[in-house]
């Protein structure tokens, strides 16, 4: 299928590129990264290159061009290697990580529980869908809550990625579920504030690094964290953005490689993404999303020298920031949904989520399946079933009606095709008023009613009784450890 939408009048140039590039290395170079840990940047300050003047650690030209050169190279290849087309295959999946929720029954924002966390993954599991943990319970203590997600995810699905955790203290029993469940513990390198790198985040690396040299299954590093708030925590332009990503995350990138050549911790490269700078606020839903999409998709192949004459939109995200299941939320998830399908994208995320994640809902998580299959149906439209054009048997259904043998709302020729021709959701049925009056269900009614329905009726996930016991131990041994 081809994808015609207006030609953005932006791109990346190469020599905007260059120009990011040089300013994120001069930075490296005159302002350094600061970094709070005397023992990592002991073991990185004998390279050439590397120049300690008390906190920061600065990194010459010379020393940045070689890994710059290094780690385009690597992309480059990858980027240019043939990929598989998506086809036509469509795919959507709940976003989550939130502390608050939408009740189902009574519409009531509230903090979420335990139990939120296993009700929506059932319901989640109802869908058919996949994705990340759609809460994180708020009625345990704090230094339990990454536990206790981690504990029910595994508990209650194969499908619901947890992730994530705030202290130190609660490392050694995350790294041992992981160990029991057979999955890597992920370490985060976050940057906290400009041209810094967290060293709370540091003091846990290197407290795994050698249980990763040890058994390097048990262990995985993960993206360098480096939120994308223009005009907030970096400049406000795409190419401010683009330049902060090359002195402080790429800068980062280049410390731990440093330390350890093994190590790959895999810069990120963002021209940023909406804020709303009246309330200091991520814009998710703002009708300038699709172009910093464009941008962001577009960065890494620019900084690689490649510049493809097309572009088709890897993702779509179905965002909002209303902070409750209203028209804002469906006309925003709607009009990021459909513009990325026109883009040519067919995976989309984000289900489920409002206030951009500080919110999960269950309504809205069916909400967004309707949203999708909706925009599903509209862009297959463009490519409809042959049906719609065929004249087989034409003479004889006009006939059988003609002759009063049949309707030809209820001629065979009809029921055959209509699936084809005229598919209906259930969640959004035509009526006049007078039917509708009889009832009077919104879609918001019946969708609320179908969530208490899946639940109930879902089948438990079961998991291994061992693993099940063993992820028990653990949790309760840090509660005992990390609760006074």
């Amino acid at each position: 299928m081809d994808f015609w939408h207006p030609r953005y009048s932006v791109d990346w140039t190469p020599e905007t590129m260059q120009t990011c590039r040089d300013v994120g290395q001069r930075l490296l170079e005159d302002v350094g990264l600061l970094v709070k840990h005397e023992q990592f940047v002991r073991a990185i300050s004998g390279h050439n290159g590397v120049t300690v003047r008390g906190d920061r650690v600065h990194l010459s030209r010379a020393l940045t061009d070689e890994h710059f050169d290094t780690f385009i190279a690597r992309n480059r290849e990858v980027l240019l290697q043939p990929h598989a087309a998506g086809g036509d295959e469509w795919s959507i999946s709940n976003d989550g990580y939130s502390i608050a929720v939408i009740d189902i029954e009574t519409d009531r924002v509230r903090p979420a529980t335990c139990e939120d966390l296993r009700q929506l993954i059932r319901l989640i599991h109802s869908l058919g869908i996949r994705g990340s943990y759609p809460c994180c319970p708020q009625d345990v203590p704090p230094m339990m809550r990454s536990l206790a997600t981690f504990k029910i995810c595994w508990e209650e699905s194969e499908v619901i990625r947890p992730f994530d955790y705030l202290d130190a203290r609660q490392t050694p029993f995350l790294h041992e579920m992981h160990r029991v469940m057979g999955k890597p513990f992920v370490i985060n390198i976050n940057i906290p504030h400009c041209m810094s790198v967290s060293e709370h985040d540091i003091d846990i690396f290197m407290r795994y690094y050698p249980i990763w040299k040890e058994h390097p299954d048990q262990i995985s590093w993960y993206n360098i964290c480096d939120y994308s708030m223009i005009g907030i925590n970096r400049p406000i332009s795409a190419t401010g953005s683009v330049a902060a990503y090359l002195a402080q995350s790429f800068g980062t990138h280049v410390l731990f490689q440093l330390f350890d050549p093994d190590v790959r911790m895999a810069p990120r490269l963002s021209a940023g993404m909406p804020v709303d700078l009246q309330s200091m606020a991520w814009a998710w839903g703002h009708p300038r999303m699709h172009l910093y999409q464009f941008l962001n998709d577009r960065a890494l192949p620019a900084l690689c020298g490649i510049h493809p004459d097309e572009y088709c939109a890897g993702h779509g995200f179905m965002c909002s920031s209303s902070c409750a299941v209203d028209a804002r939320a469906g006309m925003e998830k709607t009009a990021a949904t459909l513009v990325a399908a026109m883009q040519g994208a067919r995976h989309f995320g984000g289900a489920g989520n409002l206030a951009v994640d500080d919110l999960f809902s269950g309504v809205q998580l069916v909400l967004d399946v309707e949203i999708f299959e909706y925009v599903k149906d509209l862009i297959g439209a463009f490519d409809p079933h042959a049906d719609l054009m065929s004249t087989d048997g034409l003479y004889e259904t006009i006939r059988d009606v003609a002759e009063g043998r049949d309707e030809f709302f209820s001629h065979i020729d009809t029921a055959r095709k209509v699936r084809n021709l005229l598919p209906v959701s259930k969640r959004r049925p035509h009526e006049k008023l007078r039917s509708w009056m009889m009832h009077e269900k919104s879609i918001k009614d019946r969708v609320r009613e179908e969530c208490l329905e899946r639940i109930a009726n879902q089948p438990p996930f079961e998991l291994h009784a061992d693993r099940k016991t063993e992820l028990g131990r653990i949790y309760d041994a840090a509660e005992r450890e990390l609760i006074d």
